[in-house]
């Protein structure tokens, strides 16, 4: 199956559930592929990964320009938030501003990186770790926790869009129960997707 040219995919853990799927956007040949996890609260680092300042150390240092693009989508998704939104047909309240956690963005970025390195396009990393694993080696704790995931988007409002017509990304970004963000954008020229976001959000 021939890859889309842009692809989104979400997860979504909280104490009571953990929920996960995600399909193509704007293709001939969409893919989907699911993530399940068990429910937990937090997870600890695994996978070879642990919990420390070094583990960023990476990403800390960023292209000016891709900086940039974090913040519009930050920007324009807060926008979002505060103006309602419907999702799935669903008329979601107008709600709080996320605000930025370092940590978050680490392992935001941590995982656009991987995803375009590797020339991937999932939720678990290339070494297996999970979105709450990454969290979590980035020194995040976090009752409640969710990731969007994108690739092939080449603007920040292409992949804010993209994500608000997309319901289970739409109910991410609308859930009022989540306060942090983290913002990560990669690009790869010579990946298959070229541009890779991934948004983490949490509830300390």
């Amino acid at each position: 199956m021939k890859p889309s040219p842009r692809s989104l995919c979400l997860t979504l853990l909280s104490a009571a559930a953990l929920l996960g799927g995600c399909g193509g956007e704007e293709a001939p040949t969409p893919r989907g592929e699911g993530v399940v996890v068990p429910p937990a609260q937090t997870e600890v680092a695994g996978n070879g990964l642990s919990a420390s300042a070094a583990y960023c150390d990476d990403v800390t240092t960023w292209d000016p320009a891709w900086v940039k693009f974090e913040t519009d989508v930050l920007t324009l998704i807060n926008q979002r938030r505060a103006a309602g939104a419907t999702c799935g047909g669903v008329a979601k309240p107008a709600v709080g501003a996320l605000t930025t956690n370092d940590k978050l963005r680490c392992a935001a970025r941590k995982h656009s990186k991987d995803m375009g390195t590797n020339n991937f396009f999932s939720h678990t990393g290339s070494n297996g770790s999970t979105p709450w694993q990454r969290m979590a080696s980035a020194g995040y704790s976090y009752r409640r926790a969710a990731e969007n995931i994108a690739a092939g988007y080449g603007t920040a409002q292409a992949v804010v869009d993209g994500w608000m017509a997309s319901t289970g990304h739409c109910n991410n970004i609308m859930d009022g129960a989540l306060t942090q963000t983290g913002i990560g954008y990669y690009n790869a020229p010579s990946s298959t997707y070229r541009a890779y976001w991934t948004q983490d959000f949490g509830t300390p």
